[in-house]
């Protein structure tokens, strides 16, 4: 299984920032290829939040 990390922040305090796990059903480079898509796709209904940027790796290693 691949895990999607994508690093939020704020946008009314950029400083202000998060990261979130999300599954990713497929392989690494699908996810490498398509990980922006479901990205944007995960942030629908967070107005306050601005993707800074997003990360795919096997769920092993997304913990570290």
């Amino acid at each position: 299984m691949i895990a999607m990390t994508l690093f939020l922040c704020l946008k009314s305090e950029p400083g202000e920032c998060h990261r979130e796990n999300v599954s990713f059903q497929g392989t690494l480079v699908q996810c490498a290829m398509f990980g922006q898509v479901a990205a944007l796709e995960h942030m629908k209904g967070r107005p306050k939040w601005s993707l800074r940027r997003y990360r795919c790796a096997p769920v092993e290693m997304s913990e570290a």
